[in-house]
């Protein structure tokens, strides 16, 4: 109620200022939004370690391998519902297509995720690579899609935080990708421990920026 009584004693505001101070369900949904995606890429980031530890340096039994790949399929179930709610956005952010790239996007990586248990060659290689690289792609226009909210309610001075989501996934998540493909192509000898060393990286980075973008928004 009081942030609405200032919204309205402050008619310099823009339409993006008014609704950030409102108690909209629209508001409400995109906070819900924005929680979702934070820990839906946190249990992301968990089941990454997870392998990376597990599988280089422990040899765990094979029932806690089986549960990462599950904790990565409800991280990224969770971050298509967060990125989902964002549709409740209002019209005047124009940010419908990028919202709609990026769950098209996240919905791919969904697909790479569910089919971990069916075995590695159940999708082929090119399949496989096509699906990592389409998720990566969403959550470049999912940063893209933040960088409109933000500049809708008038806090440019947050967009460095995008800024570094994006270098993150291009520099770290898109980095490995490219690092798996020549290690497949046969062109370079790398070995696994260290693209899953570059992924984990950028799986880390990404829900800090998202907290920190967070917080704009409560």
């Amino acid at each position: 109620m009081n942030n609405e009584l200032e919204a309205a004693s402050n008619p310099d505001q823009t339409s993006g200022e008014q609704w950030i101070r409102g108690t909209s369900k629209s508001l409400k949904q995109t906070r819900l939004g924005l929680n979702l995606f934070f820990y839906g890429s946190s249990l992301v980031c968990i089941a990454a370690f997870g392998v990376l530890y597990f599988e280089f340096s422990t040899k765990m039994l094979s029932v806690v391998m089986q549960v990462l790949p599950v904790t990565a399929l409800m991280g990224n179930l969770i971050i298509l519902a967060g990125a989902l709610l964002f549709f409740s956005v209002p019209d005047e952010a124009n940010s419908r297509g990028l919202l709609i790239g990026a769950a098209v996007g996240f919905s791919a990586k969904i697909i790479f995720s569910g089919t971990v248990f069916c075995g590695p060659g159940f999708l082929g290689l090119p399949m496989a690579l096509c699906l990592k690289l389409a998720g990566y792609f969403g959550l470049i226009l999912f940063a893209l899609f933040l960088r409109k909210l933000l500049l809708y309610i008038n806090r440019p001075d947050q967009l460095l935080k995008v800024y570094g989501l994006l270098i993150t996934t291009v520099l770290f998540l898109l980095g490995s990708w490219c690092m798996e493909l020549v290690m497949d192509l046969g062109l370079i000898k790398i070995t696994l421990i260290h693209i899953y060393s570059v992924t984990l990286v950028g799986f880390f980075l990404c829900p800090c920026f998202i907290y920190s973008l967070k917080k704009v928004c409560d």
